[in-house]
């Protein structure tokens, strides 16, 4: 299993894999000309990648991943325990959103996965699948309903650790900045979908809830990703799912961390 540590300033931080999504071509690339996509077969497994930030003695993870919903995923548990951390570790959980490549990892056998974890989740997020009830996104936050605190405002969750709503993939999806000593990392989950994409950003996954607001949404976290120079983390692009956006022509463009 793959994993990838890094330090943000003085703040130290793991990626995980959690495996792999089988996606069509179709679903990933929803709305996307062919002449970006024509390399991509028409079905493949798209990264599963997540992130586990320590801070003050306390093990902060943003999202789950698969759990046991998906037979090439779920390795997310494993990868901690790789490195000390084991799920009695976490101290905070982080769901982005609702997605069960998001949440199926927050739960085992019908209770939370992370049993002394506080779960962060946004109100407009936890409304949205409440009023889905025959879904399976909202049994399993439904499951976690005592240990949720509900989102409502771009907030800081602890000095170095804050939540922006970022809506458009979903209602309240959210992402988070990590900062440290004049470094800063930005988690922006399922905001993007593959830096091939970038050229086209009315490019997105299939379940996209609100596609216009996602590209309004897109746009201006990488502008600001490139104004700044911040370093991004993203759930899908190919792991770890570090690196920068860069402008050429007007065109954003993906710089890995690794290459």
């Amino acid at each position: 299993m793959k994993t990838y540590p890094l330090r943000i300033g003085e703040l130290n931080a793991l990626v995980v894999s959690d495996g792999g999504m089988p996606v069509t071509k179709e679903f990933f690339f929803a709305n996307t000309p062919d002449h970006i996509t024509h390399q991509f077969p028409a079905e493949f497994d798209a990264p599963l990648n997540f992130i586990c930030i320590s801070i003050d003695h306390k093990n902060i993870l943003i999202d789950t991943g698969f759990g046991s919903e998906c037979k090439d995923a779920g390795l997310l548990i494993q990868a901690l325990n790789k490195h000390g951390i084991s799920r009695y570790d976490i101290d905070e959980v982080i769901l982005t959103h609702g997605h069960l490549d998001h949440i199926g990892g927050a739960v085992i056998k019908d209770k939370p996965a992370f049993p002394n974890a506080t779960y962060y989740l946004h109100v407009e997020e936890w409304e949205m699948w409440a009023a889905d009830k025959s879904s399976k996104e909202h049994s399993i936050l439904s499951m976690l309903e005592d240990s949720i605190t509900l989102i409502h405002k771009d907030m800081e969750l602890y000095p170095g650790i804050r939540l922006f709503h970022t809506p458009g993939h979903t209602y309240g999806h959210l992402s988070v900045m990590v900062y440290s000593e004049n470094q800063r990392l930005f988690i922006v989950s399922d905001l993007l979908n593959d830096p091939a994409a970038l050229r086209h950003l009315s490019s997105h996954i299939g379940l996209e809830k609100s596609p216009e607001k996602g590209r309004q949404t897109r746009k201006a976290v990488l502008d600001f990703a490139e104004e700044q120079g911040i370093l991004l983390f993203v759930c899908h692009y190919p792991f770890p799912g570090l690196g920068y956006i860069e402008k050429k022509d007007g065109v954003h463009q993906w710089t890995p961390l690794l290459t």
